[in-house]
């Protein structure tokens, strides 16, 4: 190896790890760049199903129970927040961002025969679960709103 090899090697993973960056950034806008709109992210999120209930399982570590918007229309379940920066907001410098800040939403369909009257919302350790129980098949065009709980 040459003196300033390993300089170099760190230029070059440096401007990788940039382009990657830049490449996600503009992979998670709504519109184009000129325009400077970014889009909400969706969190990683199971839907399955036991034989008493089906459950909506959302990874969405760091936040508060309260912050989550969660609505139910017809058959579409709608879960909204806001993930923030925990860390000191003084100037930073990253070296590698992955994790996913600001708004987020997801709209998941809800199948005909869970109860709406029975469904309830919990976080515990980064997960929002949401919980329905199986009944009678019936769609209600009326928005309910479900708060969740902790633990």
């Amino acid at each position: 190896m040459c003196p300033g090899d390993d300089e170099i090697m760190k230029d070059i993973q440096y401007l990788q790890e940039t382009v990657e960056r830049l490449l996600a950034d503009f992979a998670r806008l709504r519109t184009p760049l000129l325009l400077g709109k970014a889009s909400v992210w969706r969190p990683l999120t199971d839907v399955y199903e036991t034989d008493k209930e089906f459950v909506v399982r959302m990874d969405v570590a760091g936040m508060d129970p309260r912050g989550f918007d969660i609505a139910l229309r017809g058959r579409v379940l709608t879960i909204r927040g806001v993930r923030r920066d925990p860390t000191p907001s003084s100037r930073k410098h990253f070296h590698k961002m992955e994790i996913s800040l600001g708004p987020f939403e997801r709209n998941i369909a809800v199948p005909a025969h869970a109860q709406m009257s029975a469904m309830e919302a919990h976080y515990e350790e980064g997960y929002l679960v949401v919980r329905m129980t199986k009944g009678v098949r019936r769609i209600s065009q009326k928005e309910r709103m479900i708060s969740v709980h902790r633990g």
